[in-house]
């Protein structure tokens, strides 16, 4: 009963916001995810990064491992991925750039504020940020089949990590009109990326549903192993190992479909790995948050 008290606190927020964008969508009412997505990645995230990271509690020696923690995360996944893509029969063309970019915001973020409090926020938002300047590079060469370094110029995130931590490192508090503008905007963040991610899920087709799912369990099951293995060569503990085992098994971000969108690489099988996916690791949180918690030495 212990673990069930304590597992509601965490659970339920997230999946009630959720389905709140599932019910939108269902009832007809307007939404243009691809449209909003883009503005909650561009202007809340890095709004919500500033303010976290411009008052952060965490050392400049752990903010550094856990940027490091992130790379080595991507860099796993594109190592693996295709190997895992390739036990499935799925177009590795297709399939990579989401088995490697997980939902880090719009799922991710949530489940570390509510499993560890501001400093589960403080380290995810850490991990996010890395992904979101790794996915306008990475994921532009996977997607497009040329790389863009120039893509780094026009990646907000980079500009709100470069100014928060010139505030923190430096000791000065931001200005109270840029605090106040950035936690308002910021605040909106984490329940729109969740009404999104309903409405999402509500709006996809999905296509097919077997391979997928086999697809999505590997990846968790992977996911695991590297959070494993990023937890004993960095000498991570306490909530940072909870963070990267969070981080580590989420599924295919939203993002994905919008670019394969762009791209036109098989929107309709992107968008049902998505799904699937995102409903398998919502299934299998009842485990997954226990596991962060046990290996973070924390909760019940």
């Amino acid at each position: 009963m212990a673990l069930v008290d304590a597992l509601v606190p965490v659970l339920v927020p997230v999946l009630a916001t959720i389905l709140v964008g599932v019910a939108w969508a269902r009832w007809g009412r307007p939404v243009e995810p691809d449209r909003l997505t883009p503005v909650i990645l561009n202007v809340g995230t890095p709004c919500l990064v500033f303010s976290t990271l411009s008052t952060l509690v965490v050392p400049a020696v752990e903010l550094g491992i856990m940027v490091l923690a992130a790379l080595l995360m991507i860099g796993a996944f594109l190592a693996s991925g295709r190997l895992l893509i390739r036990l499935t029969a799925l177009p590795a063309g297709v399939f990579l750039p989401p088995v490697v970019f997980g939902n880090l915001g719009n799922l991710g973020l949530p489940l570390n504020l509510f499993a560890f409090g501001d400093a589960g926020l403080e380290l995810g938002l850490i991990m996010f940020a890395t992904q979101s300047v790794l996915f306008f590079t990475v994921h532009f060469w996977l997607m497009s089949g040329r790389a863009s370094l120039g893509m780094i110029a026009k990646t907000p995130h980079v500009y709100a990590i470069a100014v928060a931590l010139a505030f923190t490192l430096s000791g000065t508090a931001p200005p109270t009109w840029l605090t106040n503008t950035t936690d308002l905007v910021g605040g909106l963040t984490i329940p729109m990326m969740l009404i999104l991610l309903g409405t999402s899920l509500a709006r996809f087709r999905v296509s097919t549903i077997a391979r997928p799912l086999v697809l999505a369990i590997l990846r968790v099951v992977a996911g695991l192993g590297v959070a494993w293995a990023l937890i004993a060569i960095l000498g991570l503990d306490g909530t940072a190992r909870g963070v990267v085992v969070i981080c580590c098994v989420m599924p295919g971000a939203v993002f994905n479909y919008l670019a394969s969108v762009r791209y036109n690489r098989s929107p309709d099988e992107v968008a049902s790995y998505v799904v699937v996916s995102t409903v398998a690791v919502l299934c299998l949180l009842p485990a997954i948050i226990p596991l962060a918690w046990w290996m973070a030495g924390t909760g019940p």
